[in-house]
């Protein structure tokens, strides 16, 4: 007859010779979820697993530049190393920059603020690292056709982040539409990759776009907008000699989601809102007791009737259900009030294990098949949240500076995104029972708008966004996360991703698969990038780079 060891130590110690012990793992699991075990338990992992630092290094607040001449992201995943890296503050410096590669036979492309896990912004020519380009632009009223739109219209260089942006507009009693889960991202960064926050009647941030100011291939200047744009053409002409207005739906539509692959953008002219204010609750409960509401997927009342909602799941059941966090964020009179408490999953798993936070992925790897518990305390922590604050705030879920992760972020039909969501889940369990294979924090439904834009994830549907992260270091985590891509993104499927959360994974011949509108996208591209001045890794990795062709 097993006999179970008293301390959390002797208990860890068992577990590291038999992993597979289901009555130790449930012992265990049952002290990681009682907080009385914490600090004893903090202690045991840090010994047994030999106090192990594999993620000392921390994950960086900025893009590295290591030397000179070389660029990485946060994580330090994608890498480049470039011929000269400069920093422009002024449209004029973009426009020398387009005319110094053109002489030079140079490539030229613009990075953001280093939080893509993709190779959308490397280049081994001249690297534009525009967080100088951060100016408000006073906004030309007397250009527009409806001047009166003058006040819920913003203008700003693209290099500001979106917490600098959140800042000018807060001076000003106003706000962004809506914004994603992160203010860290530069504002070209979010918009060009189809970033998003989550609310069925909100789209992505390029659905806030109203027009874009772009350097081209030739050092031309811009100015893009739809067919039926804000400004007057002829006004325009007058006032903006240096500045060419183009009004066409095509060309609009392929370059506010282009990727940085059709020109540098020096700046945006955005919808807001006069300021408000957001009231945000947070309740624990499981998929299975919440899906029978979302049977009619994007026309279920419970979505309907939030500005915003959003889903927080276990990908691994306990007990035979995956717990979640139920998020719903709803406009609010005020007065602001409350404590939103930890904003993230990763804030909550380093509170729980705060004394072994920097062995946190050596747990993990040592104790896969704690995983599903762990999370499910990580879940925990987030709820009984009940509080109201300036809208930015309540949609900003912060970072977590401590340790690195990563993330695929995968697109579904809102009509039906039960099933794939069921689906999903069923890839976790298979991976985990047949690898143990496990990620480390919950998956993330976040609901959005159709969009015209023809790259976006959401074009043409209402969309379930899904977001699946792990710690970098995980055992395999990657590996996971790629095997998921292919397992769902098939031919047929309808299932997208979020470009800067594709972890490469996104061939030419998926294309016309995903993105219905992708030749109308290529149509624009190849004349915005005939000479491949703006080619790099993606545009090969796409099979669409024009040097190639070049005679």
């Amino acid at each position: 007859m097993f006999s179970s060891p008293t301390s959390s130590f002797e208990l860890l110690q068992e577990l590291s010779n038999d992993p597979d012990n289901k009555e130790l793992l449930h012992d265990v699991g049952k002290r990681i979820t009682n907080s009385s075990y914490d600090e004893e338990l903090a202690q045991a992992i840090s010994s047994v697993i030999g106090g192990k630092k594999s993620l000392g290094k921390r994950a960086l607040k900025h893009p590295v530049i290591s030397n000179p001449l070389t660029w990485s992201n946060c994580i330090g995943e994608q890498k480049c190393k470039a011929t000269q890296i400069r920093h422009p503050d002024s449209c004029r410096d973009l426009v020398n920059a387009v005319n110094d590669a053109r002489e030079q036979g140079l490539t030229v492309r613009a990075v953001g603020s280093g939080h893509s896990f993709s190779d959308v912004a490397l280049t081994e020519g001249i690297l534009l690292d525009p967080k100088n380009m951060k100016k408000v632009i006073p906004l030309d009223i007397s250009s527009l056709f409806e001047p009166f739109r003058g006040s819920t219209l913003f203008s700003v260089e693209s290099g500001i982040t979106i917490r600098e942006l959140n800042d000018e507009l807060d001076k000003r009693n106003l706000a962004l539409v809506n914004m994603g889960a992160y203010s860290g991202h530069t504002l070209a960064g979010a918009i060009s990759t189809g970033t998003h926050g989550t609310g069925l009647n909100l789209g992505p941030m390029a659905s806030n776009v109203q027009s874009l100011v772009v350097v081209s291939e030739t050092a031309v200047i811009y100015q893009i907008e739809p067919s039926n744009g804000i400004t007057d053409p002829v006004k325009f002409a007058s006032r903006n000699p240096g500045i060419v207005l183009m009004q066409d739906d095509d060309w609009f539509q392929s370059s506010v989601i282009a990727m940085g692959c059709m020109g540098l953008i020096y700046s945006y002219t955005l919808d807001v809102l006069p300021s408000f204010l957001l009231r945000e609750s947070r309740s624990l409960d499981t998929w299975e007791s919440l899906k029978p509401y979302f049977l009619n997927g994007s026309r279920s009342p419970l979505l309907a009737s939030h500005r915003h909602f959003e889903i927080d799941i276990n990908p691994y059941a306990v007990n035979g259900v995956h717990s979640c966090v139920k998020v719903v964020r709803d406009l609010d009179n005020g007065p602001a009030y409350g404590d939103r408490g930890l904003k993230n999953w990763l804030s909550c798993l380093l509170t729980k294990f705060s004394s072994v936070e920097g062995s946190l992925v050596d747990f993990f790897n040592s104790f896969p098949k704690l995983t599903p518990t762990a999370i499910n305390e990580t879940l925990a922590a987030l709820v009984d949240i009940d509080c109201v604050g300036t809208s930015h705030e309540i949609m900003d879920l912060g970072a977590v500076h401590d340790v690195k992760a990563q993330a695929l972020e995968l697109s579904f039909d809102a009509r039906n995104f039960v099933s794939s969501i069921d689906n999903l889940l069923s890839i976790f369990a298979q991976a985990a029972e047949d690898d143990d294979w496990y990620v480390s924090g919950p998956i993330s439904l976040r609901f959005v708008e159709h969009s015209a834009a023809y790259l976006a994830p959401q074009e043409g549907r209402d969309t379930c966004m899904v977001e699946l992260d792990v710690l970098v270091g995980i055992n395999n985590g990657e590996s996971l996360l790629r095997a998921i891509k292919e397992k769902m993104c098939v031919e047929g499927s309808g299932v997208r991703v979020h470009w800067g959360l594709d972890l490469g994974t996104v061939y030419a011949g998926e294309m016309h698969d995903m993105f219905p509108k992708f030749d109308r996208w290529l149509s624009v591209y190849r004349q915005m990038n005939s000479s491949g001045i703006f080619d790099n890794a993606f545009t090969k990795r796409l099979n669409i780079s024009m040097a190639k062709t070049r005679s």
